[in-house]
């Protein structure tokens, strides 16, 4: 049991903190998100939305270098746009270039005084405060992105996995049953409130988000590896085998080793059995 709770503590810490973890969505409706961010957007949806008046979308396509290109051609045109400094920001955020990143975000709080806009610089700019590991400084700029932009849901979600990472998990919960989470399904959202009450030791519950999560998605390795973790606590061990014979390797080498390490304790209490 010791063996189980040391696994899953490593695994949401490398689950929230992981940006090499494939979280494409390809279906709308699973995406709460969506209207605020394109990082989990699949091909075929960034393809709908390759507009011209969505030219930020090529950066989310791997095209991060045209697209920038096209947007320092289209500077006399385009700066005024209170968009554009925040989407060139987005483009090095997205080519995990932090310090141009941040330069831009700065550009975006000083030329726009539209607030939505000025949330998301907020909260981007706090996701780059914890890459450096600034957890306070990172935690302000949310809860500002948050103060400004009530109804969006990306910087609450992104604050709700801080408090899983370190253990707050009834913070965590109250976070994800915001009344700007009423309403709308999500894959991560489900998967994180899953988490919470599995490491609170209140099975019945996580058991009733997992199970609100599409089947299709248990094969991603991070929700496999802990829904593994959750049937082992359950005594379900062949069930628990299954689903990570099932799962899609990821290539994340902290989550690789996990899942390697579940998979020997599952071997293990097979043999007992």
């Amino acid at each position: 049991m010791k063996s189980i709770i040391i696994l899953a503590t490593l695994l949401i810490f490398v689950s929230c903190s992981s940006s090499r973890i494939d979280r494409k969505i390809d279906d709308v409706a699973w995406d709460s998100l969506a209207d605020e961010s394109y990082l989990r957007w699949g091909e075929g949806r960034l393809k709908k939305s390759a507009k011209s008046e969505h030219k930020v979308v090529g950066c989310y396509q791997g095209e991060a270098s045209e697209t920038l290109n096209s947007y320092k051609k289209d500077y006399l045109v385009k700066n005024q746009n209170p968009y554009y400094w925040l989407h060139i920001g987005n483009c090095y955020f997205i080519e995990e270039n932090w310090t141009k990143a941040e330069f831009f975000y700065r550009m975006t709080l000083e030329e726009t005084k539209v607030k939505t806009i000025k949330s998301i610089a907020l909260n981007n700019l706090g996701l780059i405060h914890f890459k450096y590991e600034q957890w306070e400084k990172g935690k302000e700029l949310l809860s500002e992105s948050m103060k400004i932009a009530p109804k969006f849901k990306v910087p609450r979600y992104n604050i709700s996995q801080l408090y899983l990472q370190f253990g707050l998990f009834d913070k965590a919960i109250e976070m994800l049953n915001d009344s700007a989470f009423k309403g709308h399904k999500d894959i991560d959202v489900n998967f994180s409130l899953a988490n919470a009450h599995l490491y609170k030791g209140d099975l019945k519950t996580s058991l009733q988000y997992f199970n609100m999560i599409p089947k299709d998605s248990f094969r991603r390795e991070d929700i496999a590896a802990t829904y593994a973790l959750f049937l082992m606590k359950e005594g379900k061990i062949k069930q628990a085998k299954s689903v990570m014979d099932k799962r899609e390797r990821s290539g994340v080498l902290e989550l690789t080793a996990i899942s390697q390490k579940i998979e020997k304790m599952i071997a293990l209490r097979l043999k007992e059995e």
